[in-house]
């Protein structure tokens, strides 16, 4: 099966059969978007913002709800760019890295945004991407991924939740992997707090309190400590 075919059966899996479905899943990730992804995005609404391997457009249906009017992006499979074009026009069914390098000069771009996207290419084609994002961005403009966190025991809950997953990094590889790209702010979030949606009031220090008390026993085994304890893992880098 290739990742293409795979990908269009996944879609049939998650139940993606109409625009409405990826409205559905937006609005279910609604809430950790606002907390997460928010907070780095230009004050300019009509700034371009590019979106790498786009899936259904769960992403660009946010996008769009928040007010971006200038939203770009491309996604290898075919079907998961049918369904984000419904939401985005301007969607290609294209390769990202070639897509970004072949459409978009220098510092054309104020945002990057890449979800569940560096897990699926080599390490020398996410090098590559780390690459041509930064000549992309202007000044100021933020880089922002989502995938497996490898520092958390927690992340085969991500990682081996795909057949097409080649790879997780660690917030140190990464931190260094950005920054002899030349970002020089970088930064991670996990979305196990943020994710909360009902009940945040008692959850929420209900939540804190576990990780403190797993974060001490995990230190006292192994001499390591956890500070990342979701199975995903957010991380934004800005060029300066």
């Amino acid at each position: 099966m290739t990742a293409n075919s795979f990908y269009t059966r996944q879609s049939e899996a998650r139940k993606i059969k109409e625009p409405s479905d990826v409205e559905r899943l937006s609005c279910e990730n609604e809430v950790v978007f606002n907390r997460i992804i928010s907070p780095v995005l230009p004050s300019d609404k009509s700034a371009c913002i590019y979106e790498a391997a786009t899936g259904p457009g769960i992403l660009q249906f946010w996008l769009r709800k928040q007010g971006f009017t200038n939203r770009e992006g491309s996604d290898f499979s075919e079907k998961e760019a049918f369904f984000a074009q419904h939401v985005t026009p301007a969607i290609r069914h294209a390769d990202s890295l070639s897509d970004l390098t072949e459409r978009f000069t220098e510092e054309s771009l104020q945002t990057i945004i890449a979800l569940d996207f560096y897990e699926h290419i080599e390490r020398e084609n996410f090098l590559r991407f780390l690459k041509i994002a930064h000549s992309r961005l202007s000044p100021g403009g933020w880089l922002v991924l989502r995938g497996p966190n490898a520092d958390s025991p927690l992340v085969g809950l991500n990682l081996y939740n795909d057949v097409t997953h080649v790879w997780a990094y660690t917030t140190t590889c990464l931190s260094i992997l950005f920054k002899l790209e030349g970002f020089q702010d970088v930064r991670f979030c996990d979305d196990a707090i943020p994710g909360i949606y009902n009940g945040a009031a008692w959850k929420t220090p209900l939540m804190r309190l576990a990780q403190i008390i797993l974060t001490q026993l995990v230190w006292m085994a192994s001499r390591r400590r956890v500070q990342y304890w979701g199975s995903s893992i957010y991380l934004f880098a800005q060029k300066r």
